[in-house]
């Protein structure tokens, strides 16, 4: 850059350009000349018409003025050669630092900006999946959690009404004849839940993130977990029911009585009332066991969404915290064309959204690098993309500078 610099000596700068301004007013007076004559050819020819004569005219004239064109530049030459060259000094100074340059030690170290960014959210990118991955692994591990307990506590009820009808039923089936039996059966039903029984009640689960071994720890941990509380509540509903059973033995064995020495009528009455006492108490069973149902599942669903909302807010705080140890990028997408059939979709792209809105000089003059351009616009400003195996969007990821 130096050596350039002393080429120029700013004395002979100064004295050539003395010299403009009566070179410019000489090519000035010379082409005013030469278009005087040039407009009084052109009003000529629009008043009379083209002739031989007007035609040998124009060939004067245009041999005059490339005379008066190669004058003129000669003159000039000189005085524009040293201001191009001052140009030059002073472009010279710029263009290495000018980002719009290609090789400018701005677009260079930018281009490693540019690499580098793309390597930092590639990296990001790893560790938010990483934390969503982990997220939709503790989320999964809570709802099948949740779904094993659901599962388990529906079939418990399941199991502690039946065993609800089945007292109930061998209260409303006596008869004279099955009495005792039905007595020992009710005084012989068991209060306690047995584990291993416990344990087999049925439990399927369908994990997407997690293994089956450590589904089976979730089933076998709900298991644990709720035999206490369900075994101790089977314990006070069959104490219940039970002791209920065993009060209304004396009156049902006098109710059986008085039904076998009754007439026909007075029998079948009784009958009657007491099929209609046996449907009031399946109805009470089936309702408490539908309101059971309800509130386990209200229960859990409480839960599941509490634990839900844990740890979404858990995954978006740590990656607000990716977030802000990353540099400001901008993310933009570009457009690489596959094949020729790639062209096409581009073009009737742009045609589509572009094009119908233009002129037909203006479109004409567009070239298939330009639209697709313009169709990159389409799909960072507003999301609309070229759907085809011949064109395919890659990212574009550019550092931005910081004040």
């Amino acid at each position: 850059m130096a050596e350039t610099m002393e080429m120029i000596k700013f004395e002979e700068v100064t004295s050539t350009l003395m010299k403009a301004e009566p070179v410019l007013l000489k090519n000035r007076n010379l082409f005013n000349q030469a278009e005087a004559k040039a407009k009084f050819l052109l009003d000529t020819i629009e008043a009379e018409g083209m002739s031989d004569e007007m035609d040998a005219e124009i060939n004067k004239w245009q041999g005059n003025a490339k005379k008066a064109l190669q004058v003129n530049n000669d003159r000039r030459t000189p005085i524009t050669q040293i201001l191009s060259q001052i140009a030059s000094e002073f472009t010279s100074l710029e263009n290495p630092l000018n980002p719009q340059k290609a090789d400018s030690y701005y677009s260079k170290l930018q281009n490693h900006r540019n690499s580098w960014a793309k390597e930092k959210q590639e990296e990001q990118r790893k560790k938010e999946q990483e934390i969503l991955k982990k997220k939709n692994q503790e989320q999964e591990r809570l709802d099948l959690k949740s779904e094993a307990e659901r599962q388990i506590r529906d079939a418990y009820t399941k199991k502690l009404f039946s065993f609800k009808n089945h007292i109930s039923k061998l209260l409303n089936e006596m008869s004279l004849e099955n009495f005792e039996e039905n007595k020992v059966k009710i005084e012989n039903v068991k209060l306690e839940y047995p584990r291993d029984a416990f344990n087999k009640l049925e439990c399927v689960l369908f994990p997407k993130y997690i293994d089956s071994s450590e589904v089976d720890r979730i089933i076998n941990a709900a298991r644990i977990n709720l035999y206490d509380e369900l075994s101790a509540n089977f314990r006070e509903n069959m104490e219940v029911d039970k002791q209920d059973a065993l009060d209304k033995l004396p009156s049902k064995k006098k109710e059986l009585e008085r039904m076998a020495k009754a007439s026909a009528e007075e029998a079948e009455a009784l009958r009657q009332q007491a099929e209609k006492r046996k449907k009031a108490e399946a109805k009470l069973l089936k309702d408490q066991q539908e309101q059971a149902e309800k509130d386990a599942q209200a229960k859990l669903e409480q839960e599941k969404s509490m634990n839900s909302a844990t740890t979404l807010f858990d995954a978006q705080a740590e990656i607000s915290v990716l977030n802000q140890n990353a540099g400001k990028t901008k993310v933009s997408y570009v457009i690489n064309v596959l094949n020729h059939q790639g062209w096409l979709m581009v073009f009737a792209n742009y045609f589509e959204h572009f094009g119908n809105a233009l002129d037909l000089e203006t479109v004409g003059k567009k070239t298939l690098n330009q639209m697709k351009k313009d169709v990159e616009k389409l799909a960072n400003s507003k999301g609309i993309f070229i759907e085809h195996e011949s064109v395919e969007y890659v990212e574009d990821v550019k550092a931005v500078l910081t004040k």
